[in-house]
């Protein structure tokens, strides 16, 4: 678990192409000794390029890896078909693909797991967000100073949430708007945070079974390819939860995805199940782009 690995600063606009672009011509470029070639090429200061390198990972872009050069930025498999089909980022498909990364990341990203699975509740304030939080990391072993705790709600909030107007027809990647913004899952209510139960125009069949399938890939090889309907609403790192899905708005995508041919449904005592039929995932990640 980590807080403020990202030095404050939050992912804004334009820097998930920074990273592909980056990423893609210089793997090795946020190696330390690298690091006056990353400010020349990318365009930002010395901190910020720290703080790109740990949204890589955190978003699911790349792992890293060691080699004699340094460290090594490894593309994955979402990294190269979003750098094939959306390497600015202009569909929320994309964006729900990276909100998904770091709702499901404990490790890196603790902040966005335990907003979007711990928490019980639709809406929070900074002050119970801090009140919360805290406790949670202290239980897992993590000792830090409460104004380390807001900050890591600033960063997270600001990662959806701007206080500033923008006209996204117009808006420059060096602008300070949030990464994750267009999704509007988070929206603000005075000093609430609240989250926005998607739908069926927000996540796509493709969208919902990838993310499905991604969540549960260890659980198949024992299981089968079934999985309970109340699993994926209640548990933790399902989509019911990051998403933001109500049960009904979950059914209506899946009754979508079985007339894709990409699940069947089953209705057992009232007991719902989904069954995974023979569709690979990169096929999916595919599809995703071309289904709307």
């Amino acid at each position: 678990m980590v807080i403020n690995k990202h030095g404050s600063f939050y992912m804004r606009s334009g820097w998930g192409t920074k990273i592909i672009d980056a990423v893609a011509e210089y793997p090795d470029i946020f190696s330390p000794s690298k690091e006056q070639v990353a400010i020349d090429n990318i365009g930002l200061g010395r901190i910020m390029i720290k703080a790109l390198r740990y949204w890589a990972g955190a978003m699911g872009l790349c792992t890293e890896d060691k080699s004699n050069a340094g460290i090594i930025l490894v593309p994955t498999e979402e990294f190269n078909v979003i750098n094939q089909r959306d390497k600015y980022f202009q569909r929320n498909e994309s964006l729900l693909l990276m909100h998904r990364n770091l709702a499901c990341n404990i490790d890196d990203a603790t902040a966005w797991y335990w907003l979007f699975n711990e928490w019980k509740g639709d809406c929070i304030d900074k002050e119970t967000f801090v009140e919360s939080f805290h406790p949670f990391l202290s239980i897992n072993g993590m000792i830090v100073k409460q104004n380390a705790v807001e900050k890591e709600y600033n960063c997270l909030r600001n990662t959806y949430i701007t206080d500033k107007t923008f006209d996204l027809q117009t808006i420059m990647d060096e602008d300070t708007y949030p990464f994750l913004g267009p999704l509007h899952i988070l929206q603000q209510d005075g000093k609430l945070i609240k989250k926005r139960h998607l739908s069926k125009k927000d996540v796509s069949a493709e969208l919902l079974v990838y993310s499905i399938i991604k969540d549960n890939v260890e659980d198949f090889s024992v299981l089968g390819k079934q999985v309970s309907i109340d699993s994926l609403m209640e548990e933790k790192k399902q989509v019911g939860k990051y998403y933001c899905l109500s049960y009904s708005k979950m059914i209506e995508i899946l009754l979508e995805a079985e007339n894709r041919g990409y699940v069947r449904l089953y209705n057992n005592f009232g007991n719902r199940f989904v069954e995974f039929l023979d569709v690979k995932p990169k096929n999916l990640l595919t599809r995703l782009y071309e289904s709307r």
